[in-house]
């Protein structure tokens, strides 16, 4: 029996492996490229001085609005569609400030004759549809007609500053957002150190207090010197320092579940830092399904510890019950009628009832 156990759980590991590895999606050809400067021209049609005045222009730009606007010039999207090919690429590169979404990618698709201006969504009410619209078809197409494809992109990044401008956007702010995050992660950090060393006894939680007041003044005053709203750091880091002191500590008490939890952490901050500096990442892919495997994997090991259970009160029982389950398992693939998939699908089922067999 205990080999029969273990033969089944590496079964189930590589069957979750496996849907892991299929969960993996590839990502589109385009997005590889990098957004390394404010005007790619894969074309090779724009000389330097044109591209060099353009990224000068834009990044003028970004420096007074906060704004991003990149260009990018390819010879054919293949057989992709154009409005999924611009939409992926805009989410790939990640244009425009994070919370505000103020990016605009402006693609030039040479070869194919097509032209696409994708905005973000804090920029919808200045660059509508309608003027982008006019844009392309007033400024850049009577261009590229003529074969002077630089006037035309010119024409157009003109264009869209002229409307960026007139637009009422957030101040610039580079430091905002990346010191309150890296306070709120510090108090977590802090705090989960802090309750574990509580729960093992080597902390007296007078220190701790002492700990959790030093941590605050300190972040509290850092946040007035640089001009932030420090009444709230008052108030959120304690909360944040005690909620994670918490949960750690009780954590602490079950080890196993502890450094599960320490290890699905590590691999979730690994997961953002990639979609943060590196690439765009599916969560749902890498995060969720992963997550899915391992509670269907969990799921399987209590099953199996219950059949382990049935066999060693009695055989003859473990017996009839195994039975009943392949009968379950028959009735579900026969009823669902979807042929090879339905006998698959019947597998979680008559599992799930033989946890109540």
């Amino acid at each position: 029996m205990a080999r029969f156990l273990r033969q089944s759980a590496l079964g189930l590991l590589v069957m979750v492996l496996a849907a892991l590895a299929l969960a993996q999606t590839a990502p589109p050809p385009w997005a590889s490229v990098a957004l390394n400067q404010r005007v790619i021209d894969l074309t090779h049609t724009l000389d330097s001085s044109t591209q060099q005045r353009l990224t000068d222009q834009l990044a003028e730009l970004e420096q007074r609005k906060g704004a991003q606007i990149a260009v990018m010039l390819l010879p054919t999207t293949a057989d992709a569609d154009l409005e999924t090919f611009t939409t992926e690429l805009f989410r790939a590169w990640k244009l425009g400030r994070k919370g505000i979404d103020d990016g605009i990618l402006l693609l030039v698709i040479k070869d194919d004759r097509k032209v696409r201006i994708e905005v973000g969504y804090g920029l919808e009410g200045l660059v509508t549809d309608l003027l982008s619209h006019r844009i392309i078809e007033e400024q850049m197409t009577p261009a590229f007609r003529q074969g002077d494809y630089a006037a035309g992109v010119q024409h157009a990044v003109d264009a869209l500053s002229v409307l960026v401008e007139g637009g009422d956007l957030p101040a610039v702010d580079e430091t905002r957002e990346t010191v309150d995050e890296a306070a709120v992660l510090l108090a977590l950090i802090l705090g989960a150190v802090g309750g574990v060393l509580l729960a093992s006894g080597k902390l007296h939680w007078r220190r701790g207090l002492i700990g959790v007041l030093a941590v605050t003044v300190l972040l509290t005053a850092l946040a007035a010197i640089n001009g932030k709203s420090w009444p709230i750091y008052v108030v959120a880091l304690p909360f944040c320092m005690s909620i994670s002191a918490a949960i750690f500590g009780a954590l602490w008490q079950a080890k196993v579940v502890f450094y599960c939890v320490l290890a699905l952490m590590a691999y979730s901050i690994g997961l953002g830092l990639v979609d943060h500096y590196l690439t765009e990442v599916s969560f749902m892919n890498w995060l969720g399904w992963p997550m899915a495997g391992l509670v269907v994997l969990g799921l399987y090991l209590i099953l199996f510890a219950v059949m382990k259970a049935a066999w060693k009160n009695s055989r003859a029982g473990f017996c009839l019950q195994s039975v009943v389950v392949l009968g379950v398992y028959g009735a579900a693939g026969y009823l669902l009628e979807m042929g090879l998939d339905g006998w698959l699908f019947a597998l979680p089922i008559s599992s799930f009832a033989a946890l109540f067999i």
